[in-house]
């Protein structure tokens, strides 16, 4: 039985069939991993239904049989997949793990790398697994690629006892454990593009010279299978290629990519690169392939990849061989439309695509069938990751809902890939969409920027509706999309392949048409706001060390004294706005009810008023449009004043002198009455609890005093002479900013 069947079956709950045709399937295979393993989507189907304890047993089973017929080595070809499937269990965890001795018996440090892993002591099991894949038989002289960031590493040193590893970057040495190493680095070989890169770039750059072809499919591949030319000219132009040699090169690459079956070019100015690592050959081996992938998208991709090869070898299609996968696509939608209105949309959409390369007539019925009865559409765009399928499935949304589609378009928008954003937004307006309804678009989008990233992308590269762009603010748009990266960043709110996904089309939109849009922006806002966008980029970690250093550099072109101007104290530091963790956390608070609140309830008293008619003698409408005006400005006042935020750490508050943080005593010479005063951010400012505003007069005057040191001031409205007799932190005084003491009698 395939996996297709046997997942639905564990889909249906039907445990006890799925356990009796799983023996057969692993009886059958006479324990040969490569046939095993592509039945990891059942374990992980049963999991799913909370059938985990059986999920464990027939991995453990699967596993046991081809143990007993390979050897250890290749048994954890499926070993480590299975568990990965089941993503726990003790006794599997044990089998496992007992599966890394047997197959690296005798390396140094094994027992000591199995422990610092935590394979069998109830680590995560991905990242276990992880750290044994990467570490295991690393050896001096070894290559590493980073996972998230543009660079590489040599291995110069290995301590196997202490699973310790010393590495070069390039520009640094340094050494990490065997866990930091694997969270951060996979393993590659000498001839991997950032390995040449960085240790070997007169080889590389002979190779863009004599096979372009080969890296950019390399590149493409690193980067999920989706790359496009804007992208390659940013990690290529001018550090590899010169600026003015570019176009040629890649008319030279573009031209071999064609020849590539696997590979497949879309778009124009930037082209979109697709690899689909599937065969592509003769009919026969296009549907028993199909048969053998379960996931719509790579089959059809596979599809794609047949009707690439055929116009390639000039010939046509066989058009009964596409009829058929149509209807198997039809008949399927039908079918898991009960269970997943998600999968149905994107089943659909693939039959509709499938159907209009064999011409048949109305191929889109299924899917504007599906899109009629749905009462949310949304879950039918949800899978649609591409943007030719979801613009197939927003030109089917307006045919099959005549009466609704616009209004179901302006909610769908920011959910959208970015192309299709401004696909939809062309038509929306084309059909008779306002300003207000793409604002309270944009509303939405900045609300949830991580879930809407690829819409927020959009309105950074410019939506080519005029009306559109006029509701666009750039310097909000960059704020926002650098404040997401740092979002996204904390642990724990965006999943690690969403993260990098994230971070990729943000590096690859901002650098597009050599950083167009950013210099545009640049010149348009004032050099306070500018020195506050320099130092939201200079802490964006997100971003590739090359686009970073870019962006300073078009901002330092703009500000020359940005980096190298004299240092001022930090209170006098007009660039900067410290603040404290609790401080920074209420005021994104604030700015999401601006921006989800305020903003939406003067969108509808705009659209209520506009429904009144006559509009040049609507006080109503003119009074919200006033109000929209001082909304969007307190906006942007709020991003700049966020981009200029730094959060206090316990290490930048003084411990000789006033500063920024501290948490003062004073002592009245008069009467011995002391006061404690704790200097913030204005976010924190609370006269009542003793916290002031760094920034206020009276602050500014104390800076840099020191204990001993005797100062005046009004204090609860009486004058007095005070000296300054303790110096803290006022971070220990931050919780609810109550907590510091007013007034505690004589001493």
């Amino acid at each position: 039985m395939e996996p297709e069947s046997l997942v639905q079956l564990a889909e249906g709950g039907n445990a006890s069939t799925v356990e009796k045709e799983w023996l057969a399937v692993v009886e059958k295979a006479d324990g040969d991993p490569a046939k095993l393993a592509r039945y990891n989507v059942v374990l992980t189907a049963l999991r799913k239904r909370g059938n985990t304890a059986a999920a464990a047993e027939l991995a453990w089973a699967a596993i046991e049989t081809v143990a007993s017929n390979k050897s250890p080595r290749e048994t954890l070809e499926i070993a480590g997949p299975f568990l990965l499937a089941v993503g726990n269990g003790d006794e599997l965890r044990t089998q496992v793990t007992e599966l890394y001795r047997a197959a690296y018996e005798g390396v140094d440090g094994l027992e000591e790398l199995i422990c610092e892993a935590g394979l069998p002591s109830g680590r995560p099991v991905r990242r276990a697994l992880r750290t044994l894949d990467v570490c295991l038989s690393l050896n001096e002289g070894d290559f590493l690629r980073s996972r998230d960031e543009e660079g590489a590493a040599r291995v110069t040193k290995v301590k196997p006892v202490s699973c310790e590893f010393t590495i070069d970057t390039g520009d640094a040495k340094e050494t990490v454990g065997a866990v930091e190493l694997a969270d951060t680095y996979l393993r590659t070989e000498a001839d991997d593009f950032w390995v040449m890169r960085q240790f070997q770039r007169e080889a590389l750059t002979k190779r863009l010279r004599d096979d372009p072809a080969s890296v950019v499919v390399e590149l493409c591949r690193q980067a999920n299978d989706n790359i496009d030319s804007n992208e390659l000219e940013r990690l290529l132009v001018p550090d590899l290629i010169d600026d003015g040699e570019w176009k040629k090169w890649w008319t030279k690459a573009r031209t071999a990519l064609k020849k590539c079956h696997n590979i497949e070019l879309e778009g124009r100015s930037p082209y979109y690169i697709r690899y689909h690592d599937v065969p592509v050959s003769a009919e026969e081996q296009v549907i028993s392939d199909f048969h053998r992938l379960r996931d719509p998208t790579t089959q059809l991709n596979l599809v794609d990849g047949y009707i690439r090869d055929c116009r390639a070898r000039g010939r046509e299609p066989q058009g009964e061989l596409l009829k058929q996968i149509y209807d198997i696509f039809v008949k399927r939608t039908s079918l898991v439309v009960r269970r997943s209105l998600e999968k149905a949309g994107l089943t659909a959409v693939a039959a509709c695509r499938i159907g209009g390369y064999a011409a048949i007539e109305d191929a889109d019925e299924p899917l504007k069938e599906l899109l009629a009865g749905a009462s949310d559409v949304a879950p039918v765009f949800k899978l649609l990751k591409s943007d030719d399928l979801a613009t197939a499935a927003c030109d089917a949304l307006a045919a099959a809902r005549p009466d609704d589609w616009k209004a179901q378009l302006v909610q769908l928008l920011p959910s959208l890939p970015m192309a299709t954003c401004d696909r939809v937004a062309v038509r929306l307006v084309e059909a008779g969409a306002t300003k207000e309804d793409f604002e309270e678009i944009i509303q939405r989008i900045f609300v949830s920027p991580a879930v809407y990233f690829e819409a927020l992308l959009w309105l950074w590269d410019g939506p080519s509706s005029e009306m559109v762009a006029e509701c666009v603010i750039p310097i909000n748009i960059l704020t926002r999309t650098l404040r997401m990266l740092e979002d996204v960043r904390v642990a724990g709110k965006t999943a690690r392949e969403a993260e990098k996904l994230i971070r990729t089309r943000v590096r690859a939109v901002l650098s597009a048409r050599r950083y167009e849009r950013l210099i545009a922006c640049l010149d348009s806002i004032d050099l306070g706001v500018m020195r506050a966008i320099r130092r939201q980029v200079s802490r964006a970690e997100g971003l590739a060390v090359s686009v970073r250093g870019d962006m300073l550099k078009q901002i330092d072109k703009r500000l020359p004294l940005a980096a190298d101007g004299p240092s001022v104290e930090p209170w006098e530091d007009e660039d900067v706005l410290y603040v404290t963790e609790a401080g920074l956390s209420r005021k994104h608070a604030e700015l999401d009810h601006h921006l989800n609140v305020k903003m939406k309830k003067n969108a509808e008293a705009i659209g209520r008023a506009a429904e009144h008619g006559d509009l040049s003698e609507n006080s109503e409408y003119k009074f919200a449009l006033e109000e929209r005006d001082l909304l969007r400005a307190r906006l942007g006042q709020m991003n700049s004043e966020i981009g200029q935020a730094k959060v206090l750490r316990p290490e930048d508050i003084p411990t000789d002198h006033v500063g920024v943080g501290s948490r003062v005593v004073f002592r009245r010479v008069e009467d011995g009455e002391v006061y404690t005063m704790c200097f913030g951010g204005p976010w924190e400012a609370d006269i009542d609890a003793g916290w002031v505003n760094y920034k206020a007069p009276l602050a500014q005057s104390l800076m840099g005093k020191k204990i001993g040191d005797q100062v005046d001031f009004d204090h609860t409205g009486v004058k007095g002479r005070y000296e300054i007799v303790a110096l803290g932190s006022a971070l220990e005084d931050e919780e609810a900013h109550s907590a510091a003491p007013q007034t505690s009698g004589k001493g």
